[in-house]
């Protein structure tokens, strides 16, 4: 007996226009579609990047370096907070008139050398010292009360104008470290220049007078104003 063995097979779809086949086609297709995928995923991603640095420039400042980091805030310290209370503290002395350990370090021979003017007078101070008791050298002398003492300074004055004319220190005043004003003690300087008061000084000449003011031990001025307007400071 005989079987007769029946051998299939699926034939291939015959080719298509132009001789491809499907998968050709297909390849073709997905080809077609990938290039114009893959030049849009690339102008895509450089104007990502172009965005991005025109960014970065901006934040820079356009100068392309990093910014510097902001500056970290400093806490007050103990010496910051101590110099800030001595700046106030100065404040305070100068808008009450008082003065600090440093300016009352003015001993009289500080005023030794200084000079200003009182009108056409050229005032040039001598010499300045303290004392408790002065003296004309002719037999006329002072004493200070109890506790006080003589501010005694020396001038020599000058006529710098051009007529005679009369020096006065009527009006003097001296500014003490502690903000109080004296005035001068014109009994105690008429015992010492007992014989230059009254009298004119000529254009050109040069005499010797004396300012006197009594104050209590240890007084230290600022400043003294002949005549109450010629101002005469210490040396610093």
């Amino acid at each position: 007996m005989w079987v007769t063995v029946y051998m299939g097979y699926q034939q291939a779809p015959p080719p298509g226009p132009g001789g491809e086949g499907p998968d050709q086609r297909s390849s073709r297709i997905a080809l077609a579609v990938a290039v114009p995928l893959s030049v849009f995923l690339a102008v895509l991603l450089c104007l990502a990047t172009g965005i991005a640095l025109t960014m970065m420039v901006v934040h820079t400042g356009g100068s392309g370096e990093e910014a510097p980091p902001a500056a970290e805030s400093e806490e007050p310290g103990p010496e910051k907070e101590e110099a800030e209370e001595e700046s106030d503290e100065e404040d305070e002395e100068r808008a009450s008139g008082r003065r600090g350990p440093a300016e009352h370090e003015v001993p009289p021979s500080s005023y030794d050398g200084t000079s200003t003017w009182s009108g056409n007078f050229r005032v040039e101070c001598e010499t300045a010292y303290t004392d408790t008791t002065i003296t004309d050298g002719m037999g006329s002398s002072q004493t200070a009360p109890s506790g006080s003492e003589f501010h005694i300074y020396r001038l020599h004055v000058t006529n710098e104008g051009d007529v005679p004319d009369l020096f006065d220190t009527v009006g003097t005043t001296a500014t003490t470290t502690d903000g109080r004003e004296l005035t001068h003690d014109e009994e105690a300087e008429w015992t010492v220049a007992w014989d230059y008061f009254g009298d004119d000084i000529d254009p050109g000449q040069t005499v010797t007078t004396y300012v006197v003011l009594t104050a209590p031990e240890g007084t230290r001025f600022t400043e003294v104003r002949i005549g109450g307007s010629a101002v005469l400071e210490p040396r610093t």
